[in-house]
């Protein structure tokens, strides 16, 4: 902008090219205020999560290359999807579901309990069971009577069996999928943020070529302006890359439940 006034008051351009400068800088500080609104609200979002009042979040330099991994690990073993506490709870409900069936079975057979009387505590099972005036005042004569009640009981719960470990099943396809979802997103986005960082060098190269010609007077600010825009949206387009790669790292972690390392 100094440089457009400048070479207008020294009659260098035309009016036309420093107004020109002047447009482009409005509707870049229009930007500005809608930004720092942003900004704002997710420092005090920042602010609530740490158990702090409202305030400006300290910032530090980011270095890219040691925060994110060059590379994904190959051959990640299955065994790291068993600290995710959805596969944990499916694993224990499946469990569950096997022990309530082997309970159910145990109860189907009835249980003696020898009372005393009539002296049943001494004799054979055997000999009880000739006995119908001791089987009737024994403690044998409900779960016999009982059976099909068991029997049922025990059919329902290996029916619930089944359905947990449809829902187990389930949960392990959705489980893969999800980290195959994740490292493919990983990998895809990483390979975009490459691209877009390539684009913002060439464009700041190529800014400071046009700024140079401009200079020189060999072109006119018009084309200055094109190339300042070009790299500002190649700034922000990296910005949202970068952005946009730590999203699919976090995800990442989430779907394998933490690091890749066992």
């Amino acid at each position: 902008m100094n440089q457009a006034r400048l070479r207008f008051e020294g009659g260098l351009t035309s009016e036309t090219s420093y107004q020109q400068a002047q447009v482009e800088l409005a509707s870049t500080a229009t930007l500005i205020p809608e930004l720092e609104r942003r900004i704002t609200i997710k420092e005090n979002e920042l602010s609530l999560l740490t158990g702090e009042f409202p305030g400006r979040v300290p910032r530090t330099t980011m270095d890219q290359q040691n925060s994110l991994p060059e590379h994904l690990p190959v051959g990640l073993s299955s065994h790291l999807l068993k600290r995710r506490p959805d596969v944990r709870m499916a694993d224990y409900s499946l469990r569950a579901a096997n022990a309530a069936v082997g309970m159910a079975y145990t109860d189907r057979f009835p249980r003696i309990v020898l009372t005393g009387a009539y002296g049943t505590e001494g004799d054979q099972f055997s000999t009880m069971m000739k006995s119908p005036y001791g089987l009737i005042i024994g403690t044998l004569a409900t779960p016999v009577f009982a059976f099909g009640k068991k029997q049922a009981k025990y059919r329902a719960q290996q029916r619930a069996y089944e359905q947990e470990l449809h829902r187990y099943e389930k949960k392990v396809l959705t489980v893969f999928k999800e980290v195959s979802d994740a490292m493919v997103s990983y990998n895809s986005i990483k390979q975009a943020r490459e691209l877009k960082s390539d684009l913002e060098r060439a464009s700041k190269s190529y800014v400071d070529l046009v700024q140079l010609q401009y200079i020189n007077g060999v072109i006119n600010y018009l084309n200055v302006l094109n190339a300042h825009r070009r790299y500002f949206d190649a700034q922000i387009g990296l910005s949202n890359a970068i952005r946009d790669e730590y999203l699919a790292l976090v995800e990442l972690y989430k779907v394998l439940g933490g690091e890749w390392s066992e």
